[in-house]
């Protein structure tokens, strides 16, 4: 399905029991997935652009090692407060 679109938002890809799983790709092809249990396509959309933008403020910072998995708090606490106002 990802090379089916030139769009990076996936939307709905797969489910899972009953809740959805929705993607989103990067241009460097990394995959950024959302397991949720309604169906809010525009909140859904800006969600993984302003992750996207987090996510891409992360690999610009030159001590982070770019295979190495985030576990900056304040990258955490961001990502929660995106899912608090837009799903």
């Amino acid at each position: 399905k990802i090379w089916d679109t030139t769009s990076m938002n996936l939307k709905v890809v797969d489910k899972f029991n009953d809740l959805f799983v929705s993607s989103y790709v990067t241009a460097g092809r990394s995959r950024l997935l959302l397991l949720h249990d309604i169906r809010n396509e525009d909140g859904i959309k800006a969600f993984f652009q302003e992750a996207h933008e987090l996510y891409l403020k992360i690999c610009m910072n030159p001590f982070h090692d770019t295979n190495s998995l985030i576990k900056s708090p304040t990258f955490e606490q961001r990502i929660i407060q995106l899912g608090k106002k837009y799903l």
